[in-house]
């Protein structure tokens, strides 16, 4: 006997919320009646470790998608444990918990309408956004009687009684007109690898052959990797799976596999791309790691479980702890998922660190591809910045290779400097005159996009200041011998150095003589509270004015053009000359420091007469 029965008030409002207004994508739809039917296998399987009748021997779980285009209908069943007429109404007819339309009325209300993810007793109304009429036929394990319930998502639906249904759960949905494409096999079978390609009961799309003959194919993968000890996937498997996660053909440069236990636990699975790839640095790419629960995805691009400078990062990451009845933007704050952050991102900085230790060859070829992310992490991460640049490698004055940062910290002292000088190229940092002023040691030579940026926010590196050589020289910095040198020359040379002053007063915020210059006659260097490249970049990120760069020239007090100046100086009737050649000093010192003239067709033709004479 047919029973009509009515959807309580909530529930009516959940379905409105759910047809209409909720997903934004009506292709999770199957996604969530795959997720119940796996579920429903594995209940069973649970009862029957109590009663092995309830299976039977030979048990064999399957989900099967089946289609009917002359109906309009699409089918998906399974042998799980099936409901009675009681759970249908519990199941079907009633919200889960009385707290979610109130959550569902919040998160429709908002501008970004985000998708949820999972069930609270939602997730099978979401077949009615592809669907007039949804029938469920079902026979509970352990029971004779069978039950058919049907409503086409408005007020009312029924249950009656049906006959000579197998075990499990069957769901017909009778497909609207303008949703055909989801009986087309192409579609479903994208769709189940798309969402639904791990769960692990084995999900089949029937069909039928030439002769007209029903065929089944498996359409889902199965276990997933993650979820196994890397000692039982070969190599082999990995690169097959990276591959159909990227849609990337080439072998992964690197993998990392990692199971947290404790109060929070989660399987990662995390790939380096043999190479940073095209669209690595386009500013709309979607970046971040695959996110699952219980082998379903919810979230094919997580951007908030790595930190922006990993995000170069591929990869998998699973929790049964996360919580299903959350939407996306609420997930982002999720308490579980921020620890999986701290943690992961805790072990891969040290997989890398041992990669740096273990593998020499490897890590360099992972640094020539990504180093530039891990800098970006020591400028913007100031809990792991240390442990960042213990990562770093640079090249230096006195090596061909890179060097790591550590190994250059180990050679000093504890109370030593590490220098360090910027530029645009690695030929002109080699051959720049700053390095005259090194008191020895390699010196760090930065000629990366980012490079002075993380330089300048580390400051010191275990407790050796770093020190740009292309700065002013800081008395306390210097040795006696260099403070009696640079005393003596401002005695003897102190009506020049004077005059110099005063004719480049509008153009360098000061002229000093400088003891660490040796056979280059005079350079270009920052002042002491010149503020650096990296408060001018937070000052572009704010919009806010940058402070201009304050330089100061150095002079060589021994090169024999301070003679020359001094001579010309001195001579009657050669004051335009004597400016006009302090001027040129000024351009060639911004020369010697890599940088153009001022006015480079005043110091060309300048340079001209001098070597027509």
């Amino acid at each position: 006997m047919q029973k009509k029965l009515k959807f309580k008030a909530e529930t009516r409002r959940v379905l409105d919320l759910v047809i209409n207004s909720l997903y934004s994508n009506s292709d999770i739809f199957l996604r969530e009646l795959v997720s119940n039917a796996s579920d429903a296998i594995d209940r069973l399987r649970y009862l029957a470790l109590d009663d092995p009748d309830l299976t039977g021997e030979g048990y064999s779980p399957e989900i099967i998608i089946s289609t009917d285009e002359e109906a309009g209908t699409l089918t998906v069943s399974d042998n799980g444990v099936g409901m009675n007429a009681e759970e249908l109404q519990a199941n079907l007819g009633t919200v889960a918990s009385s707290g979610t339309l109130k959550f569902l009325e919040e998160i429709t209300a908002s501008s970004s309408r985000p998708e949820l993810i999972g069930q609270f007793g939602v997730g099978f109304y979401s077949a009615f956004m592809v669907s007039d009429e949804v029938t469920v036929k079902t026979r509970r394990a352990g029971e004779d009687s069978c039950w058919e319930w049907k409503s086409s998502g408005s007020e009312n639906y029924t249950i009656q009684p049906a006959e000579g249904l197998p075990v499990g759960t069957s769901i017909v949905l009778q497909i609207k007109d303008d949703s055909k494409e989801y009986l087309q096999p192409w579609k479903l079978e994208s769709l189940v690898k798309h969402y639904s390609d791990f769960v692990s009961n084995p999900v089949y799309l029937a069909g039928k052959n030439d002769d007209g003959g029903e065929t089944r194919e498996q359409i889902n993968t199965g276990t997933p990797v993650w979820l196994r000890s890397p000692g039982d996937v070969e190599k082999e498997e990995y690169t097959a799976f990276y591959s159909h996660l990227t849609h990337d053909h080439s072998e992964p440069m690197d993998r990392f596999w990692y199971h947290g236990e404790g109060v929070t636990e989660f399987h990662a699975l995390v790939f380096v791309p043999s190479s940073r790839g095209m669209d690595m640095m386009i500013p709309d790419r979607r970046p971040g790691l695959s996110l699952y629960a219980r082998k379903v995805m919810i979230m094919e691009r997580a951007d908030k479980i790595l930190p922006q400078y990993l995000h170069f990062l591929r990869g998998v990451v699973e929790s049964s702890d996360i919580s299903l009845n959350v939407s996306r933007e609420m997930l982002q704050q999720d308490r579980v998922l921020r620890t999986i952050s701290k943690v992961l991102t805790r072990k891969i900085i040290d997989h890398f660190s041992e990669m740096m230790e273990e593998d020499t060859a490897l890590y360099s070829k992972f640094f020539r591809e990504y180093g530039d992310f891990i800098k970006e992490g020591v400028y913007s991460d100031y809990e792991k910045r240390e442990d960042l640049a213990a990562l770093l490698l640079f090249d230096t004055s006195g090596s061909e290779e890179p060097v790591s940062l550590v190994s250059i910290c180990e050679k000093l002292p504890e109370d030593g400097t590490i220098n360090y000088l910027g530029g645009s190229s690695l030929q002109e940092l080699r051959r720049s005159p700053h390095l005259e002023s090194a008191p020895g040691g390699e010196v760090l030579l930065l000629h990366g996009p980012v490079d002075l940026l993380a330089v300048e926010s580390l400051m010191e590196f275990r407790g050796r200041k770093l020190v740009n050589l292309a700065s002013e020289a800081v008395e306390k910095n210097m040795s006696q011998e260099e403070k009696d040198s640079r005393a003596q020359a401002e005695k003897d040379h102190g009506d020049l150095i004077g005059s110099i002053r005063d004719i480049l007063s509008d153009r360098v915020s000061g002229v000093r003589f400088s003891p660490r210059l040796r056979g280059t006659p005079c350079l270009l260097v920052s002042a002491q509270d010149d503020p650096g490249e990296m408060m001018r970049m937070m000052m572009r990120a704010m919009n806010q004015e940058e402070p201009g760069e304050k330089k100061v020239l150095e002079l060589n007090p021994a090169h024999p053009l301070i003679a020359s100046l001094e001579g010309l100086k001195s001579a009657e009737g050669s004051t335009d000359e004597y400016r006009k050649r302090v001027e040129m000093v000024l351009e060639l010192a911004r020369v010697l420091s890599g940088s153009k003239p001022g006015d480079p067709v005043e110091f060309g033709r300048f340079v001209a007469d001098l070597m027509a004479r």
